[in-house]
């Protein structure tokens, strides 16, 4: 997951004084994150050589208030994984696509797990004194205990109003894997985004850092026209109404909808309702779902079924849009 983070450094009025001009607010952006340690690395104690398993580590104190103040959460609390744990982490790092494993040995500065974290998780960039880019990432240690479709069927859930009983969704990511597994493969492929940029721009202070001008790249091309908007042939009709997780007011869309609403999707180079809200998470999402059914073996299937017997079954991956990406993903391997 990618938080918008703006107004923890630049509040709205300069803002709007500043985008006419490019540069200043470039400068002025720079300027508060150096002064916010937990997007400088120089707070941070980061060596590339160690292995990524041994970067699972406490939070410190100025993470935790940090996305506790931008989350609005009071009660973010480091999390220490049990041995388990760390056996199941390491497991799932030594999985992941070759490419972003270099990445991640790379740049990765540290893994964290926060109690209560809205979401699975969260990657977020840190620059150094040249402004190159480092990552963290912070992971829900709840998705360690929960099994990968249980963990999925409650994120899709989270976009719907639960106002019909007589409808039952459910996704079935197989029973190998847990929800870290998610977890770590999408945020993984936001830190590959955040370096390589195989979107334009992951988000737009990424846009100011990197002075980027490109509008689309291999991955965009032909779908989406900017950060949140798609190509009007995709835009489908319950798209803008989709929120996660209780953010953005909660669920607007019934659960009784469901149906008509992933048909939309099925429409669409989507692999997900949620990799649709920004090319940031569709880029994420698609890099999970492809390493899930095209790597791993496992299915991904939206299950909706009804009490009077009536099934209807969604496989994104099997789409003829959704695989004509298909040559981008298999570049990270």
């Amino acid at each position: 997951m990618i938080r918008a983070l703006y107004r923890s450094f630049i509040s709205v009025g300069i803002i709007l004084s500043l985008m006419a001009c490019q540069e200043h607010a470039r400068a002025y952006l720079l300027r508060a994150l150096d002064e916010t340690p937990a997007k400088s690395l120089r707070s941070y104690q980061f060596d590339p050589l160690t292995p990524l398993v041994a970067r699972v580590k406490p939070a410190p104190d100025f993470v935790v208030r940090f996305w506790g103040h931008a989350d609005k959460a009071a009660d973010y609390a480091s999390y220490t994984p049990t041995d388990a744990e760390l056996g199941m982490i390491g497991e799932y790092l030594s999985k992941l696509p070759s490419h972003i494993k270099t990445v991640l040995q790379d740049r990765l500065i540290a893994i964290y797990f926060i109690e209560n974290l809205i979401g699975s998780g969260v990657t977020d960039y840190v620059l150094d004194e040249h402004r190159n880019i480092y990552i963290v990432m912070l992971f829900n240690p709840a998705a360690l205990k929960t099994g990968l479709s249980a963990w999925m069927t409650s994120r899709d859930r989270s976009c719907f109003i639960e106002n019909d009983p007589d409808v039952n969704l459910e996704i079935n990511c197989g029973k190998l894997y847990t929800g870290f597994l998610y977890s770590l493969v999408h945020e993984s492929a936001h830190a590959a985004d955040y370096v390589d940029s195989y979107t334009p721009y992951i988000e737009e202070q990424i846009q100011l850092i990197k002075e980027t001008k490109a509008t689309r790249t291999l991955f965009t091309r032909n779908v989406w026209k900017s950060l949140y908007a798609p190509l009007a042939p995709f835009d489908f009709p319950d798209r803008r109404r989709l929120t996660f997780y209780g953010m953005g007011g909660g669920p607007k869309i019934n659960i009784g909808d469901a149906c008509s609403v992933y048909g939309q999707l099925a429409e669409t180079p989507f692999a997900s309702l949620y990799g649709s809200t920004s090319w940031a998470e569709d880029f994420a999402d698609t890099v999970m779902f492809y390493h899930l059914t095209q790597v791993l073996g496992q299915p991904y299937e939206i299950r909706l079924t009804k009490k009077s017997g009536h099934v209807r079954v969604f496989e994104p991956m099997e789409s003829s849009r959704v695989r004509e990406r298909f040559p981008v993903m298999q570049s990270l391997y």
